[in-house]
């Protein structure tokens, strides 16, 4: 697959890459993985928060018909 990079981050991951001494296509990949990695558990954190709501809502239901 390729995808155009805008001219100013090109400079920028020609620069970085540079001096982490490692090529361009290296530390995009790296990037990408990163940034799913981030995303991934972004998705499960929203996940369980959304659990978490449902249990409590369940709780208080619980609760008033206790009352």
């Amino acid at each position: 697959m390729q995808v155009e990079i805008p001219r100013g981050l090109s400079d920028k991951l020609v620069k970085i890459s540079d001096l982490l001494g490692v090529k361009k296509e290296s530390l995009i990949d790296r990037a990408i993985l990163l940034y799913l990695d981030n995303l991934s558990r972004y998705a499960e954190l929203k996940k369980e928060m959304k659990e978490w709501d449902f249990l409590s809502d369940e709780a208080l239901i619980n609760f008033e018909k206790s009352l």
